[in-house]
């Protein structure tokens, strides 16, 4: 066949394995790369909606309403202690 020998043939065979199986792992290797990525960015996003939407709440509370919250008081005068 080709007038290659079977020795031949199975060493073109070797490389040839090795060549697509180093192409899978390094396809699979990069996607694994990517999807990390992907996932890292998704949370961080995540969290910055969810800390402007507290932000947001702070923002809109008054005096009395962000003293309770931190576990204060407020006193006659207005301030929390």
């Amino acid at each position: 066949m080709f007038g290659l020998g079977k020795l031949q043939l199975l060493a073109i065979s070797v490389i040839a394995g090795l060549v697509l199986t180093s192409g899978v792992y390094w396809k699979g290797r990069f996607d694994g790369i990517s999807y990390e990525r992907r996932k890292t960015l998704q949370t961080t996003i995540n969290q910055l909606k969810e800390r402007a939407e507290t932000d947001a709440e702070i923002s809109d509370m008054d005096i009395p309403e962000l003293c309770g919250l931190l576990g204060g008081s407020v006193r006659d005068d207005g301030e929390c202690e």
